[in-house]
């Protein structure tokens, strides 16, 4: 009998605290409206391909048509750091490039600057001068072209104005590809074209320690 009394209450505690948890849980409000989204976390960082410094210029001249085109570029981007090294004991043998993010367009520039009589001497100037700002990328090519005398004088390329501040060098260059008619390997370019700009480039110090092999 006492067994029997004992159930029946642990029965009725049981059934008191299922009713007590349907009671809370059926008188539960609704959710409310979701709370403003936070401020924006600051932008990240492209630890891939740093940029430092710049080239910059312009393409511009006649397709063989007679159909005028022109294009500005800007690259920041590099694999690489500039580099220079002493030739002698005023010269710089310097070598730099910079590319767009997209990878379409990049130029590269080497040339040998004398500083204290302010020569620039063995200038090449390569690679994809590309607009990737439109929808259709607008590209040239700077490739040097030799000369093919008489046919063709060849390109020019120049550096000018430079200027070295600590380890950061400024300057100009112009690429120029003549016309020139039916020359062998080259084709044709009915007018001449122009790329033309400005680089503002962080160099560091390249010293080569050679040693010759011994007999």
């Amino acid at each position: 009998m006492r067994y029997l009394c004992t159930m029946r209450v642990l029965v009725n505690h049981l059934v008191v605290a299922l009713l007590i948890g349907w009671a809370a849980w059926s008188c539960r409000g609704k959710e409310g409206p979701q709370g403003p989204a936070g401020p924006q976390g600051p932008a990240g960082q492209d630890l891939t391909r740093p940029q430092n410094g710049y080239i910059e210029g312009r393409a511009r001249g006649k397709d063989n048509s007679g159909n005028a085109f022109g294009f500005r570029f800007r690259y920041t981007y590099y694999f690489s750091l500039g580099t220079y090294r002493s030739i002698g004991s005023d010269s710089l043998q310097i070598e730099f490039e910079r590319g767009d993010s997209a990878g379409i367009g990049s130029l590269s520039l080497s040339f040998r600057w004398g500083r204290r009589s302010n020569t620039v001497g063995g200038v090449n100037i390569s690679g994809t001068a590309a607009d990737t700002s439109q929808l259709v990328v607008s590209t040239y090519d700077v490739t040097t072209l030799p000369a093919v005398p008489p046919f063709f004088s060849g390109t020019t390329q120049s550096v000018r104005n430079l200027s070295l501040s600590g380890d950061t060098l400024r300057g100009e260059f112009e690429y120029i590809r003549p016309s020139y008619n039916n020359v062998p390997l080259y084709g044709t370019n009915t007018y001449p074209d122009t790329v033309s700009g400005t680089f503002l480039v962080k160099l560091v110090q390249v010293r080569s320690y050679n040693r010759q092999a011994g007999p």
